[in-house]
């Protein structure tokens, strides 16, 4: 076959000499062989090579067929053969071909190939199979506002469902659209997106009827919005408050200091954990009733204040001294050495794991009456310091 053409069932001919309409001539040129119509199986390692470079160049298609697909590149779009009985069209971009076939599973799969270009992208993005349009949707190279915006209103909810899982979507319009979507599912999904970062969106979801929305934007990363936070920290479900005492973005203090004061114990307990607390904050809660949200506090890595540490350090309950004492932030020297000499064993065990202990404090646990202390001590600091 020449070097300036490529068959395609039905006897479609593109050539590079062509100058302008389809093709529609099934005639072959002199001296090329009849075409021969290939199995989908075929189309989809030839849409195989071309996602992955700019050029299709198959010179064996099969073992058992006599055809060949040679070299193409900077074929015009009106070049194109658009005849829809042919099994395969050609999609020229980035100065490059791809092969864009009709077979379904293979459009599919181009679709959510991560490399796939601009115009490919449009071309798939009004493709009448609906789950070519999923694929797209849910593709990461998908970073087109104007697409993104068409996806978004597409009749199909599982494209749009997919495109709201998009970590890409980044169109404001696009999620405008899907933070009105009657699916709550698809309204929980871009609730869950870390890309949802705009505060109109985040108040809007916040607000919205549904739990399992509110509960996903609660524990989103990226939900920055202190009016979300405070509305979300009063939200009626336990859940969606537990959510957000639980996440690591919780910045708002207003919003930190309602959930301190939360009459669910297990809404404090997932705060005292948060690393964000404030230090008036964390003044609250180290004075909470609930000894397991003094203990999650004394182990949090945020816990730098001498005053709260000391105030833990002389806690009643074990278990608050326990996780002070395995806790890396706990440097102060004072306070190291008031937790070596607790009368509770497990409390100087953990201390004796503690890798943040000062050499003096070593040299207090070296000494220890309990011989499980000394022992946890040489295996944290083998060859001392």
């Amino acid at each position: 076959m020449s070097a300036f053409g490529v068959k395609v069932s039905m006897g479609n001919y593109i050539s590079h000499s062509s100058v302008s309409a389809p093709v529609t001539n099934h005639t072959s040129p002199p001296g090329v062989s009849s075409p021969v119509e290939l199995p989908p199986e075929i189309w989809r390692e030839i849409a195989a090579v071309a996602s992955a470079h700019s050029v299709l160049t198959l010179r064996q298609v099969s073992r058992n067929m006599h055809s060949t697909v040679d070299s193409l590149d900077q074929v015009n779009l009106n070049q194109i053969n658009q005849d829809t009985h042919s099994t395969v069209d050609l999609y020229q971009s980035d100065g490059g071909v791809r092969s864009v076939t009709r077979d379904p599973a293979t459009q599919g799969a181009m679709a959510r190939d991560e490399n796939i270009s601009p115009a490919l992208q449009e071309f798939f993005a009004h493709s009448n199979d609906a789950n070519v349009r999923r694929h797209l949707a849910r593709n990461p190279s998908l970073t087109s506002d104007a697409r993104q915006e068409a996806l978004a209103q597409d009749q199909d909810e599982w494209v749009r469902s997919r495109l709201a899982f998009n970590p890409s979507l980044s169109s404001e319009a696009a999620q405008q659209t899907l933070a009105q979507d009657q699916n709550a599912e698809i309204r929980a999904a871009l609730a869950n997106n870390p890309s949802l970062t705009s505060d109109a969106r985040q108040k809007a979801l916040a607000q919205d009827q549904d739990e399992w929305v509110r509960s996903n934007l609660a524990f989103n990363p990226s939900l920055s919005s202190d009016a979300a936070q405070q509305t979300l920290a009063q939200d009626q479900n336990t859940s969606v408050r537990r959510d957000l005492a639980r996440n690591p973005s919780l910045s708002s203090e207003a919003a930190q200091q309602i959930l301190a004061q939360d009459q669910d114990e297990w809404v404090r307990r997932d705060l005292a954990r948060n690393p964000r607390l404030t230090s008036t904050v964390q003044q609250t809660l180290a004075q909470d009733q609930d000894e397991w949200v003094r203990s999650n506090l004394a182990g949090n890595p945020c816990l730098t204040s001498d005053a709260w540490q000391e105030r833990l350090a002389q806690d009643q309950n074990a278990w608050v001294r326990e996780a002070l004492a395995r806790n890396r932030s706990l440097t102060s020297e004072a306070r190291q050495k008031r937790l070596a000499r607790d009368q509770n064993t497990e409390v100087r065990r953990d201390l004796a794991r503690n890798p943040s202990l000062t050499s003096t404090v070593q040299q207090i646990l070296a000494q220890d009456q309990d011989v499980s202390v000394q022992r946890l001590l040489r295996k944290t600091f083998p060859t001392g310091r």
